[in-house]
């Protein structure tokens, strides 16, 4: 009986140390989103680049995209402080595929994903586009995009805006632009991996410069608009990610899987 009891002890002892290897140190911010005993503190000591957001608030982004004459259409909902951001992909409102959590002080990254139950953590600069969009003063130096002007306006997302027309070879495309300061999109290369799947958008939001983009359509391949647009500091989206695996690797290498 005194083997067996103490065989037990041995045994929850090694399971509890196991479990308590396991958690993961993440921003104290992003731990109440995942089971308890799944994260630990990290250091609240600076580990990133000095880098701030200057867009502070949410928006909403409906994507459709047409494949063979076949839409689908995703939903992009960003939301960010001065150094924290979240991007959810999500199939339809209110049930997100894919959460992307940054932080820029703490240089971290997660990346939950909604069909593997699983959320990898890791270093935000191995995520981001490592070129010449993350070098500092270089995030909003690109040339105008030679637009024309229809005269006319929409609504969108409660914000009066202007139809411009792009003509490149045999594409016209139609965007509509608000006058927007500081508009959502200068801060993408800082945090979000424009490099990777629906979050390729941003790549041309971004190089639209100082134009914010509310609306850009290239018929029968692409559609993208803004329906919701909070200007100001707001609640970081409450989401309950318990059943979520916590994974530590730091590399993130194609942090999004397969969308």
């Amino acid at each position: 009986m005194m083997r067996t009891a103490t065989l037990l002890l041995a045994l929850a002892i090694t399971c509890c140390q196991h479990a308590h290897a396991q958690a993961v140190a993440v921003p104290t911010w992003m731990r109440g989103y995942f089971a308890t005993g799944s994260t630990k503190a990290m250091p609240s000591a600076m580990r990133g680049p000095a880098r701030t957001n200057t867009f502070i608030g949410s928006y909403t982004m409906k994507l459709t995209i047409w494949d063979e004459g076949i839409p689908q259409t995703l939903y992009l909902t960003s939301w960010q402080d001065s150094t924290r951001g979240m991007m959810m992909l999500q199939l339809m409102p209110g049930i997100p595929h894919t959460t992307f959590f940054a932080d820029l002080a703490a240089n971290t990254a997660v990346i939950a994903n909604a069909l593997e139950r699983k959320a990898v953590v890791g270093d935000l600069s191995r995520v981001v586009l490592v070129d010449h969009l993350r070098e500092p003063g270089k995030t909003v130096q690109f040339p105008e995009l030679p637009t024309q002007a229809t005269g006319k306006t929409r609504e969108l997302a409660g914000i009066t805006c202007k139809e411009l027309i792009l003509v490149e070879r045999s594409d016209t495309m139609h965007i509509w632009t608000a006058a927007l300061d500081p508009y959502p999109f200068a801060d993408a290369p800082a945090w979000l991996p424009m490099n990777v799947g629906p979050l390729k958008v941003f790549r041309f939001l971004f190089n639209m410069g100082a134009t914010p983009v509310m609306k850009f359509t290239l018929p029968g391949m692409l559609d993208l608009e803004m329906t919701q647009l909070i200007q100001g500091a707001t609640p970081p989206p409450e989401l309950d990610l318990s059943w979520y695996t916590l994974i530590e690797e730091p590399t993130l290498q194609n942090p999004l899987g397969k969308p």
